[in-house]
Protein backbone atom coordinates (compact mmCIF):
# COMPACT_ATOMS: atom_id res chain seq x y z
CA UNK A 1 0.00 0.00 0.00
CA UNK A 2 1.29 3.66 -1.13
CA UNK A 3 1.71 5.84 2.08
CA UNK A 4 -1.23 7.74 3.11
CA UNK A 5 -1.28 11.80 2.66
CA UNK A 6 -4.55 12.13 4.55
CA UNK A 7 -4.17 13.82 7.92
CA UNK A 8 -6.49 12.33 10.47
CA UNK A 9 -8.22 14.47 12.18
CA UNK A 10 -8.35 14.39 16.47
CA UNK A 11 -12.05 15.72 16.28
CA UNK A 12 -14.71 13.27 17.84
CA UNK A 13 -16.86 13.64 14.35
CA UNK A 14 -14.08 12.46 12.27
CA UNK A 15 -13.02 9.66 14.06
CA UNK A 16 -16.27 8.32 14.23
CA UNK A 17 -16.22 8.45 10.36
CA UNK A 18 -12.85 7.24 10.04
CA UNK A 19 -13.77 4.26 12.36
CA UNK A 20 -17.23 3.35 10.21
CA UNK A 21 -15.05 3.71 6.87
CA UNK A 22 -12.23 0.96 8.27
CA UNK A 23 -15.20 -1.18 9.11
CA UNK A 24 -17.35 -1.08 6.23
CA UNK A 25 -14.51 -0.09 3.31
CA UNK A 26 -13.69 -3.77 2.23
CA UNK A 27 -17.10 -3.97 0.85
CA UNK A 28 -18.31 -2.71 -2.79
CA UNK A 29 -20.93 0.05 -1.19
CA UNK A 30 -21.18 3.49 -2.62
CA UNK A 31 -20.86 6.59 0.07
CA UNK A 32 -22.66 9.79 -0.21
CA UNK A 33 -20.41 12.88 1.56
CA UNK A 34 -22.41 15.63 2.35
CA UNK A 35 -21.31 18.96 4.17
CA UNK A 36 -20.45 22.75 3.48
CA UNK A 37 -17.78 23.99 0.91
CA UNK A 38 -14.29 23.08 1.68
CA UNK A 39 -15.18 20.97 4.58
CA UNK A 40 -12.75 18.17 3.14
CA UNK A 41 -15.50 15.91 1.25
CA UNK A 42 -12.45 14.95 -1.55
CA UNK A 43 -10.11 14.58 1.32
CA UNK A 44 -12.52 11.81 2.92
CA UNK A 45 -13.12 10.25 -0.29
CA UNK A 46 -9.18 9.97 -0.60
CA UNK A 47 -8.99 8.13 2.47
CA UNK A 48 -12.15 5.67 1.41
CA UNK A 49 -9.78 4.94 -1.62
CA UNK A 50 -6.52 4.63 0.39
CA UNK A 51 -8.07 2.42 2.84
CA UNK A 52 -9.99 0.05 -0.08
CA UNK A 53 -8.74 -2.82 -2.01
CA UNK A 54 -8.85 -0.69 -4.72
CA UNK A 55 -5.71 1.94 -3.22
CA UNK A 56 -3.57 0.75 -6.31
CA UNK A 57 -6.29 1.59 -8.95
CA UNK A 58 -7.39 5.09 -10.16
CA UNK A 59 -9.34 7.44 -7.87
CA UNK A 60 -10.66 10.26 -10.62
CA UNK A 61 -12.08 13.17 -8.97
CA UNK A 62 -15.07 15.11 -10.66
CA UNK A 63 -16.91 18.20 -9.85
CA UNK A 64 -20.02 18.09 -11.52
CA UNK A 65 -21.37 21.74 -10.90
CA UNK A 66 -17.91 22.99 -13.10
CA UNK A 67 -19.43 21.66 -16.72
CA UNK A 68 -22.26 22.43 -19.11
CA UNK A 69 -24.56 19.56 -18.92
CA UNK A 70 -23.42 18.26 -22.33
CA UNK A 71 -19.62 18.77 -21.29
CA UNK A 72 -20.15 16.76 -17.93
CA UNK A 73 -21.09 14.30 -19.77
CA UNK A 74 -18.46 13.83 -22.09
CA UNK A 75 -16.53 14.33 -18.80
CA UNK A 76 -17.99 11.45 -17.33
CA UNK A 77 -18.89 9.01 -20.49
CA UNK A 78 -16.06 10.35 -23.11
CA UNK A 79 -17.18 10.74 -26.50
CA UNK A 80 -16.16 10.01 -30.23
CA UNK A 81 -14.99 12.15 -32.64
CA UNK A 82 -17.95 14.25 -34.40
CA UNK A 83 -20.24 13.41 -31.56
CA UNK A 84 -20.70 17.53 -30.97
CA UNK A 85 -18.96 20.49 -32.75
CA UNK A 86 -15.79 20.85 -30.30
CA UNK A 87 -15.17 17.45 -30.22
CA UNK A 88 -12.72 16.58 -33.19
CA UNK A 89 -11.27 13.29 -31.30
CA UNK A 90 -12.12 10.71 -29.25
CA UNK A 91 -12.14 11.17 -26.01
CA UNK A 92 -11.61 8.59 -22.95
CA UNK A 93 -14.19 9.96 -19.68
CA UNK A 94 -14.18 9.60 -16.08
CA UNK A 95 -15.63 5.73 -16.12
CA UNK A 96 -13.04 4.37 -18.31
CA UNK A 97 -10.43 6.46 -16.08
CA UNK A 98 -11.43 5.00 -13.08
CA UNK A 99 -12.33 1.72 -14.55
CA UNK A 100 -11.19 -0.90 -11.17
CA UNK A 101 -10.92 1.90 -8.90
CA UNK A 102 -12.58 4.72 -7.28
CA UNK A 103 -14.69 7.54 -9.41
CA UNK A 104 -15.34 10.59 -7.10
CA UNK A 105 -18.38 13.17 -8.28
CA UNK A 106 -19.01 15.99 -5.96
CA UNK A 107 -21.57 18.25 -6.40
CA UNK A 108 -23.76 14.95 -7.81
CA UNK A 109 -27.44 17.08 -8.00
CA UNK A 110 -25.75 19.64 -10.54
CA UNK A 111 -25.52 17.34 -12.97
CA UNK A 112 -28.55 17.03 -15.47
CA UNK A 113 -31.53 14.86 -15.87
CA UNK A 114 -29.79 13.63 -18.84
CA UNK A 115 -26.33 12.92 -17.16
CA UNK A 116 -28.29 11.32 -14.35
CA UNK A 117 -30.17 9.29 -16.14
CA UNK A 118 -26.99 7.76 -17.88
CA UNK A 119 -25.52 7.31 -14.64
CA UNK A 120 -28.16 5.44 -13.27
CA UNK A 121 -27.73 2.87 -16.12
CA UNK A 122 -23.99 2.57 -15.73
CA UNK A 123 -24.81 1.89 -12.08
CA UNK A 124 -27.41 -0.66 -12.26
CA UNK A 125 -25.54 -2.02 -15.58
CA UNK A 126 -21.83 -1.31 -15.72
CA UNK A 127 -22.00 -0.62 -18.91
CA UNK A 128 -22.13 2.49 -21.07
CA UNK A 129 -21.17 4.55 -24.80
CA UNK A 130 -19.48 7.81 -25.03
CA UNK A 131 -21.36 10.29 -26.76
CA UNK A 132 -21.93 9.83 -30.12
CA UNK A 133 -20.82 6.55 -30.08
CA UNK A 134 -22.49 2.87 -30.68
CA UNK A 135 -19.99 0.27 -28.49
CA UNK A 136 -21.45 -0.60 -25.50
CA UNK A 137 -18.06 -0.68 -23.06
CA UNK A 138 -18.32 -2.79 -19.36
CA UNK A 139 -16.72 -0.63 -16.32
CA UNK A 140 -16.24 -1.62 -13.05
CA UNK A 141 -16.26 1.64 -10.77
CA UNK A 142 -16.61 2.44 -6.83
CA UNK A 143 -18.98 6.01 -6.48
CA UNK A 144 -18.25 8.35 -4.48
CA UNK A 145 -20.78 11.15 -4.67
CA UNK A 146 -20.67 14.41 -2.98
CA UNK A 147 -22.50 17.50 -2.19
CA UNK A 148 -22.76 20.73 -0.01
CA UNK A 149 -26.62 21.15 -0.73
CA UNK A 150 -29.68 19.68 1.20
CA UNK A 151 -29.93 16.36 -1.54
CA UNK A 152 -33.63 15.29 0.26
CA UNK A 153 -34.60 18.67 -0.50
CA UNK A 154 -33.31 18.42 -4.19
CA UNK A 155 -34.97 15.13 -4.44
CA UNK A 156 -38.04 16.26 -2.93
CA UNK A 157 -37.99 19.23 -5.57
CA UNK A 158 -37.28 16.85 -8.69
CA UNK A 159 -33.92 18.18 -8.93
CA UNK A 160 -32.37 15.20 -8.17
CA UNK A 161 -33.84 11.74 -9.11
CA UNK A 162 -34.94 9.72 -6.40
CA UNK A 163 -34.19 6.51 -7.73
CA UNK A 164 -30.64 7.69 -8.31
CA UNK A 165 -30.46 9.12 -5.03
CA UNK A 166 -30.98 5.81 -3.29
CA UNK A 167 -28.51 4.12 -5.39
CA UNK A 168 -25.62 6.32 -4.67
CA UNK A 169 -26.24 7.06 -1.13
CA UNK A 170 -25.55 3.25 0.60
CA UNK A 171 -23.14 4.93 3.09
CA UNK A 172 -23.79 8.74 4.49
CA UNK A 173 -21.41 10.90 6.25
CA UNK A 174 -22.11 14.41 6.93
CA UNK A 175 -18.66 16.07 7.38
CA UNK A 176 -19.46 19.00 10.42
CA UNK A 177 -18.27 22.55 9.18
CA UNK A 178 -14.30 23.43 10.74
CA UNK A 179 -16.25 25.65 13.18
CA UNK A 180 -17.41 23.34 15.24
CA UNK A 181 -14.19 21.47 15.62
CA UNK A 182 -11.98 23.76 16.76
CA UNK A 183 -9.52 20.56 17.83
CA UNK A 184 -8.83 19.94 14.05
CA UNK A 185 -6.99 23.34 13.47
CA UNK A 186 -4.02 22.54 15.30
CA UNK A 187 -2.81 19.61 13.33
CA UNK A 188 -4.37 21.24 9.68
CA UNK A 189 -2.05 24.57 10.49
CA UNK A 190 0.78 21.72 10.82
CA UNK A 191 0.27 20.33 8.00
CA UNK A 192 0.01 23.23 5.77
CA UNK A 193 2.82 24.70 7.47
CA UNK A 194 5.02 21.86 6.26
CA UNK A 195 3.39 22.18 2.80
CA UNK A 196 3.89 25.54 1.90
CA UNK A 197 7.27 25.54 3.95
CA UNK A 198 8.86 23.52 1.44
CA UNK A 199 7.31 24.87 -1.69
CA UNK A 200 9.08 28.77 -0.79
CA UNK A 201 11.92 27.23 0.58
CA UNK A 202 11.41 28.35 3.99
CA UNK A 203 12.31 27.37 7.51
CA UNK A 204 8.72 28.11 9.47
CA UNK A 205 9.00 26.03 12.91
CA UNK A 206 6.19 26.40 14.28
CA UNK A 207 3.24 28.75 15.18
CA UNK A 208 2.86 31.02 18.39
CA UNK A 209 -0.18 29.97 21.22
CA UNK A 210 -2.01 33.12 21.09
CA UNK A 211 -1.57 32.73 16.50
CA UNK A 212 -3.41 29.36 16.94
CA UNK A 213 -5.32 30.71 19.42
CA UNK A 214 -7.00 33.12 17.08
CA UNK A 215 -7.13 30.44 14.28
CA UNK A 216 -9.00 28.33 16.23
CA UNK A 217 -11.46 31.24 17.32
CA UNK A 218 -11.91 32.12 13.92
CA UNK A 219 -15.76 31.59 11.91
CA UNK A 220 -13.82 29.66 8.85
CA UNK A 221 -17.22 30.00 6.38
CA UNK A 222 -14.66 28.37 3.69
CA UNK A 223 -13.74 25.43 6.39
CA UNK A 224 -10.48 23.69 5.39
CA UNK A 225 -10.12 25.12 2.32
CA UNK A 226 -10.02 28.55 3.66
CA UNK A 227 -7.40 27.64 6.39
CA UNK A 228 -4.99 26.51 3.59
CA UNK A 229 -5.36 29.31 2.04
CA UNK A 230 -4.78 31.72 5.12
CA UNK A 231 -1.50 29.15 6.08
CA UNK A 232 -0.41 29.42 2.53
CA UNK A 233 -0.23 33.53 2.85
CA UNK A 234 1.21 33.52 5.93
CA UNK A 235 3.92 31.40 4.89
CA UNK A 236 4.49 32.91 1.79
CA UNK A 237 4.71 36.63 3.62
CA UNK A 238 6.18 36.10 6.80
CA UNK A 239 10.13 36.99 7.96
CA UNK A 240 10.04 35.08 10.91
CA UNK A 241 10.85 31.37 11.35
CA UNK A 242 7.26 31.17 13.41
CA UNK A 243 4.19 32.32 12.33
CA UNK A 244 2.42 34.81 14.87
CA UNK A 245 -0.84 37.02 15.25
CA UNK A 246 0.35 39.43 12.67
CA UNK A 247 0.79 37.18 10.14
CA UNK A 248 -3.15 36.33 10.64
CA UNK A 249 -4.65 40.33 10.89
CA UNK A 250 -7.18 39.61 7.53
CA UNK A 251 -8.83 37.31 10.27
CA UNK A 252 -9.61 40.22 12.46
CA UNK A 253 -13.26 40.73 11.10
CA UNK A 254 -14.37 36.89 10.85
CA UNK A 255 -12.93 36.83 14.56
CA UNK A 256 -15.19 39.82 15.57
CA UNK A 257 -18.52 39.15 13.87
CA UNK A 258 -18.42 35.73 16.03
CA UNK A 259 -17.49 37.23 19.41
CA UNK A 260 -20.04 40.19 18.60
CA UNK A 261 -22.82 37.40 17.77
CA UNK A 262 -21.55 34.90 20.58
CA UNK A 263 -21.55 37.80 23.32
CA UNK A 264 -25.17 39.53 22.33
CA UNK A 265 -26.36 35.65 22.98
CA UNK A 266 -25.49 35.20 26.81
CA UNK A 267 -27.49 36.29 29.43
CA UNK A 268 -25.71 39.52 31.28
CA UNK A 269 -24.35 37.73 34.35
CA UNK A 270 -22.61 35.29 32.72
CA UNK A 271 -20.33 37.87 30.19
CA UNK A 272 -18.82 39.15 33.66
CA UNK A 273 -17.90 35.57 34.44
CA UNK A 274 -16.54 34.89 30.62
CA UNK A 275 -14.70 38.33 30.64
CA UNK A 276 -12.89 37.70 33.26
CA UNK A 277 -11.00 34.44 32.16
CA UNK A 278 -10.54 35.72 29.03
CA UNK A 279 -6.11 36.70 28.00
CA UNK A 280 -5.68 40.48 27.50
CA UNK A 281 -4.88 40.29 24.41
CA UNK A 282 -8.22 38.68 23.52
CA UNK A 283 -10.02 41.29 24.90
CA UNK A 284 -7.76 43.76 23.80
CA UNK A 285 -8.90 41.99 20.37
CA UNK A 286 -12.81 42.34 21.26
CA UNK A 287 -12.61 46.16 22.11
CA UNK A 288 -10.69 46.78 18.54
CA UNK A 289 -12.89 45.13 16.45
CA UNK A 290 -15.74 45.89 18.24
CA UNK A 291 -14.99 49.36 17.40
CA UNK A 292 -14.58 48.58 13.63
CA UNK A 293 -17.41 46.30 13.23
CA UNK A 294 -20.62 47.50 14.91
CA UNK A 295 -22.34 50.43 15.14
CA UNK A 296 -24.35 49.39 18.43
CA UNK A 297 -24.04 51.16 21.87
CA UNK A 298 -21.68 49.53 23.63
CA UNK A 299 -23.75 49.77 26.76
CA UNK A 300 -25.86 47.63 25.23
CA UNK A 301 -23.28 44.85 25.03
CA UNK A 302 -22.36 45.30 28.15
CA UNK A 303 -18.89 44.82 27.96
CA UNK A 304 -17.81 44.46 31.81
CA UNK A 305 -14.25 45.97 32.62
CA UNK A 306 -10.23 45.58 30.78
CA UNK A 307 -8.34 43.64 33.18
CA UNK A 308 -4.72 45.37 32.79
CA UNK A 309 -2.02 45.53 35.02
CA UNK A 310 -2.19 47.56 38.05
CA UNK A 311 -5.53 49.75 38.16
CA UNK A 312 -8.43 47.80 36.33
CA UNK A 313 -9.98 50.05 33.39
CA UNK A 314 -13.95 50.33 34.11
CA UNK A 315 -15.35 50.69 30.71
CA UNK A 316 -18.95 49.63 31.79
CA UNK A 317 -20.35 53.14 31.50
CA UNK A 318 -18.16 54.65 28.88
CA UNK A 319 -19.61 55.30 24.92
CA UNK A 320 -17.29 53.50 22.02
CA UNK A 321 -15.23 56.73 21.44
CA UNK A 322 -14.76 56.84 25.60
CA UNK A 323 -13.28 53.69 25.90
CA UNK A 324 -11.25 53.93 22.57
CA UNK A 325 -9.54 57.16 24.21
CA UNK A 326 -9.17 55.41 27.92
CA UNK A 327 -6.84 52.45 26.14
CA UNK A 328 -5.15 54.51 23.91
CA UNK A 329 -3.84 56.47 26.77
CA UNK A 330 -3.23 54.08 28.95
CA UNK A 331 -1.22 52.01 26.25
CA UNK A 332 0.46 55.61 25.36
CA UNK A 333 1.82 55.51 29.65
CA UNK A 334 2.75 51.92 29.32
CA UNK A 335 5.29 52.09 26.18
CA UNK A 336 7.91 54.16 25.78
CA UNK A 337 7.41 54.72 22.50
CA UNK A 338 3.89 55.98 20.42
CA UNK A 339 5.15 53.31 17.87
CA UNK A 340 5.21 50.29 20.51
CA UNK A 341 1.94 51.52 21.93
CA UNK A 342 0.42 51.51 18.53
CA UNK A 343 1.60 48.29 17.78
CA UNK A 344 0.32 46.68 20.76
CA UNK A 345 -3.58 48.00 19.87
CA UNK A 346 -2.16 46.83 16.26
CA UNK A 347 -3.37 50.26 15.03
CA UNK A 348 -1.48 53.03 13.37
CA UNK A 349 0.45 55.47 15.46
CA UNK A 350 -2.12 58.57 13.61
CA UNK A 351 -5.12 56.28 14.70
CA UNK A 352 -3.62 55.64 18.36
CA UNK A 353 -3.19 59.84 18.64
CA UNK A 354 -6.80 60.29 17.39
CA UNK A 355 -8.48 57.44 19.84
CA UNK A 356 -6.18 59.32 22.66
CA UNK A 357 -7.09 63.31 21.85
CA UNK A 358 -10.79 62.75 21.44
CA UNK A 359 -12.65 65.28 22.97
CA UNK A 360 -17.01 65.41 23.59
CA UNK A 361 -17.17 67.70 21.39
CA UNK A 362 -15.60 65.64 18.50
CA UNK A 363 -18.53 63.50 18.29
Amino acid sequence: MQQSSFIQLPSAPMQTIYKTIQQVVQSNIPFFITGETGVGKEGIAKYIHESSPRRDQPFIAINCGRFSAELLQSELFGHEAGAFTSAIRQRHGAFEMANRGILFLDEVPEMSLDAQKMLLRVLDTATFTRLGGNEQLTVDVHIIAATNRDIEKAVAEKEFREDLYYRLKGMMFHLPPLRERPEDIAPLVAAFMSEFSAEYGKRITGITPEALTRLEQAAWPGNIRQLRSTIQAAVALTTTDKLETKDFSDLYPALAQALISIWQALPLETRQAIWETLRLETQHTIIHEFSKQTTESWRNLHIPKMVEEGEPLNIRDMNQNQILRAVAQKRIKEYSSLREAAKSLDIDIRTLQKYAQWKESDD
